[in-house]
């Protein structure tokens, strides 16, 4: 049995650029979406970017394509596949209108069936498994990130700058496959930048340590991105293994 949970904010942003998918639900801004689900969860969050007021289409497209694996037993070749398509067709989008030229999005998910998981990823979103400690089982396609694997030291600005995306001429995604490593007590922790960007790790393990339902914790996160003068969209999704 999975406890799942998802909100999705504008924060103080004008415009919410950000756009949730939980089992067969789109998570509309202001909503608070909970579920118990039984069997498989398929999540999704995408984070619009590129144009004012336009890269919420990038992440509606996104969010629509990658919905359609909904219902079915989900490998990482479906996952690739489908990412390829939903790139395809934000492309597609961008040259049918000037407008929405430079249109571009992130997105990252988690498929969980039984024991097993596939993470997978393009852009900044994140994954993250909470198991006693915060681990991030996604990758960031940033240049900050970049620049700190190759030993440099990061230029401020560069946090925001994606090196993949979707809508993008490199939207190869990075995928993690858990076998028989999805065990009862989990969380996962889907979230879009203006949740991460303003909490430590300390700040989720805080959360994510106590007693409450997923529901409580994910509201408590948000508050927290808050307080923590978050300036961007914020989505989260919690999914706990409670059996």
């Amino acid at each position: 049995m999975l406890e799942l949970a998802c909100i999705v904010e504008k924060g103080m942003r004008e415009y919410n650029d950000d756009r949730a998918f939980v089992n067969g639900v789109f998570i509309e801004e202001g909503s608070h979406y909970t579920e118990n689900a039984e069997g498989a969860c398929l999540a999704i969050v995408c984070d619009g970017a590129g144009g004012y007021a336009y890269g919420h289409k990038a992440a509606e497209i996104c969010t629509e394509v990658m919905s359609q694996l909904y219902g079915t037993c989900i490998t990482v070749e479906d996952i690739e596949t489908q990412l390829d398509k939903a790139n395809n067709e934000i492309l597609a989008a961008q040259m049918a209108d000037r407008k929405c030229s430079e249109m571009k999005s992130t997105v990252a998910g988690l498929y969980i069936n039984g024991d097993n998981f596939i993470a997978f990823n393009v852009g900044d979103s994140r994954i993250y498994r909470f198991r006693s400690y915060l681990f991030q089982l996604s990758t960031d396609h940033s240049l900050w990130k970049q620049q700190l694997e190759l030993g440099l030291k990061p230029v401020s600005g560069m946090e925001s700058v994606l090196t993949r995306c979707m809508g993008g001429s490199f939207a190869e995604p990075e995928t993690v496959q858990g076998i028989d490593r999805v065990f009862t007590g989990d969380v996962y922790i889907i979230c879009t930048d203006g949740i991460w960007g303003v909490l430590d790790v300390e700040d989720f393990e805080r959360v994510l340590s106590q007693e409450i339902s997923t529901a409580d914790a994910a509201a408590m996160l948000m508050e927290v991105a808050k307080r923590n003068n978050s300036q961007d969209n914020l989505s989260i999704i919690l999914i706990r293994r409670i059996s």
